[in-house]
């Protein structure tokens, strides 16, 4: 028994502990007890311990106790007499007794009830699962980083943890698949959904066209379009308009323009035509660049019988297909819908050619234009003549006509005002892209284009800072270099800045070395670095004039800014050492003093130009 100073008393108890040289005492109101089970713990596997506390008051002296602050906290006492027991454990410490038999012999079990009992221990306790909305999250995490194998990973997870995965799951996996065009995977997560007893969504089968759409192998793309078709043939699926629009997108995109114009057919007899097929029908013709016009014009007529109003979006597609494409074989006389004799192609004396009409017309006016252009056979007999000037109908719209539309590719559809007013009676409002291909069709003159800008000042009309650069380059392009500095002017009336861009098409007609001196001084003032763009064309400019000068400052103001070139303005550099070293070497055709001077300039150049190699290689690469 112990005894304290204070008068408490503490129980007496056996201990059977850790070996860790201490044990902890519980306090009550006036008792120390010693609160630690009666249980077994073993040292090692042969061997355990029991220990006993000695009963002797002058062990419980202050240099035995550890830790002791007041007879309220909790004391640590320390253990002074340790007795160790070694007994050898029984082999099976969880058997009662090992002298008897087995009742049964024990049979080593097969791979199934291996992996039976395996699978079972992995199983989780419920609380230690994941809930469907962390499986979800887990997925989405996954998605975000782009790591599309471990999201797939995360349905093995769940079968260990004996957890089923529902129709969402699917839904974002057979989504993230679709986006890479992974189609084979797609459908085998289609087909795993289909074994769980789901019922398929129109959003999956969306993801499923659009798989196929961005999938690079035609052949099984097709293939699997084919599946899909019979299975929403076999099962009666009725698809909504969303689904027949990514199934058109599908075919459009591996080139099988008959097969979308029969799934849209198909979807008008279903009663499901709507904006977004017909839009679907513009992206997928405008990749055939020499029959596209002809479809864009069926189809706006089609349109127009089906009461669809255009979007703006559709005036987009629109507008791409005149400015990418061509009418094909379309004659006059040529009826555009077949089953609507209105749609057929005729002739007016008076009034604008437009093929967007009700029903389309052509002018004759027409004919003038295609004589002032040459556009007939210059040895044609006179009653050959006289019957163009009757108007052949029959050859109007050939293959010339395409030739006409590359001076003015708006002519046909009533011009600029009047297709800018059919919009606006359909409430269509031109955005940014709608004015930027406009401008992108009017003929390259600086008439146009100033008529042009007229028209959206006094229209306002919204225009952004891709309006002012295509401008500039149109007009750097056609080397009228002055007039392209002047929109800059235009530029800030709108109170735009320039961006990369506008330095990009503005270093286009920089053509001599103070031209090229300036664009780079004002990038400098902006604090904007030039990119492989802006220098390429510059250094382009220098080698095609044969600017020594104009090189080598472009060649030190890359080694001192730190810039790493790009091939081609490496190829451009290469390209023009060897062309003037072939001009040194045939001195003879030059005169004399010319050609003396080009050498002086040649060897100069050539000798700044190696010792620049040099250091471009061994120095800037490695930034």
């Amino acid at each position: 028994m112990f005894f304290f100073k204070s008068n408490c008393f503490s129980k007496l108890k056996n201990v059977t502990g850790y070996v860790n040289n201490h044990c902890y005492i519980k306090q009550t109101k006036l008792l120390y007890a010693l609160e630690i089970s009666n249980y077994v713990n073993y040292t090692n596997n042969r061997t355990y311990l029991c220990i006993k506390l000695c009963c002797i008051t002058e062990q419980f002296n202050k240099t035995n106790i550890v830790i002791a602050q007041s007879k309220h906290d909790l004391s640590l006492l320390s253990i002074c007499n340790k007795r160790f027991c070694t007994k050898i454990l029984p082999k099976k410490s969880n058997v009662f007794g090992d002298l008897s038999y087995d009742d049964y012999e024990r049979i080593e079990m097969d791979e199934v009830e291996k992996r039976e009992e395996k699978f079972m221990e992995n199983v989780l306790p419920k609380r230690q699962r994941f809930t469907h909305i962390q499986y979800v999250k887990l997925i989405k995490s996954h998605l975000r980083n782009k790591n599309l194998q471990l999201a797939l990973n995360v349905l093995t997870v769940m079968k260990e943890n004996r957890d089923k995965p529902d129709l969402y799951i699917y839904r974002l996996l057979i989504s993230a698949f679709a986006q890479q065009g992974d189609v084979k995977q797609c459908f085998k997560l289609f087909k795993k959904l289909r074994e769980r007893g789901f019922i398929p969504t129109p959003t999956v089968y969306s993801s499923l066209m659009h798989a196929c759409a961005e999938s690079k192998d035609t052949e099984t793309a097709l293939k699997y379009l084919t599946f899909l078709r019979e299975h929403f043939y076999v099962k009666k699926i009725n698809l909504t308009d969303i689904n027949y629009a990514a199934l058109i997108r599908a075919y459009n995109q591996h080139k099988q323009t008959l097969l979308a114009f029969e799934i849209a057919d198909e979807a008008k007899d279903k009663g499901i035509y709507t904006q977004d097929i017909i839009a679907a029908l513009f992206n997928g013709v405008i990749n055939d660049t020499e029959n596209g016009l002809k479809h864009c014009l069926v189809l706006w007529h089609k349109m127009k019988v089906s009461e669809i109003k255009p979007t703006i979006f559709h005036y987009n597609l629109f507008l791409r297909a005149i400015r990418d494409t061509k009418f094909g074989d379309l004659k006059v006389n040529d009826i555009l819908v077949p089953e609507l004799i209105h749609t057929k192609i005729q002739f007016i004396e008076t009034g604008r050619p437009d093929l967007l009409d009700s029903p389309p017309v052509l002018t004759t006016s027409l004919i003038l234009l295609l004589k002032k252009h040459n556009y007939f056979i210059s040895n044609e007999s006179s009653k050959q003549r006289r019957e163009l000037d009757t108007i052949d109908k029959n050859s109007l719209l050939s293959l010339k006509l395409n030739n006409i539309l590359q001076e003015n590719r708006l002519l046909l559809f009533g011009g600029v005002d009047k297709l800018l007013k059919r919009m606006k009676d359909d409430d269509v409002q031109p955005d940014v892209k709608t004015i930027t291909l406009l401008l992108d069709l009017i003929p390259s003159t600086i008439e146009a284009e100033e008529v042009f800008f007229k028209y959206i000042v006094k229209n306002k009309l919204q225009i952004d800072i891709s309006f002012f650069n295509m401008l500039i380059k149109r007009r750097c392009l056609r080397k009228r270099y002055k007039d392209a500095t002047e929109v800059i002017d235009k530029m800030q009336t709108y109170h735009m800045i320039p961006n990369i861009v506008t330095f990009g098409v503005l270093a286009i007609g920089c053509r001599m070395e103070k031209d090229g001196r300036e664009l780079l001084a004002q990038l400098d003032t902006i604090h904007c670095a030039p990119n492989y763009v802006i220098l390429g064309t510059l250094l382009f400019n220098a080698c095609s004039t044969r600017n020594f000068s104009y090189a080598l400052f472009l060649m030190q103001y890359i080694l001192k800014n730190q810039i790493r070139p790009s091939q081609d303005m490496l190829n451009n550099l290469e390209k023009f050492d060897r062309t003037m070293l072939e001009i040194v070497r045939n001195k003879n055709k030059y005169k004399h003093k010319a050609i003396n001077k080009i050498m002086k300039d040649y060897n100069d150049f050539k000798i700044k130009y190696e010792d620049w190699k040099t250091k471009v290689q061994n120095d800037i690469l490695k930034i």
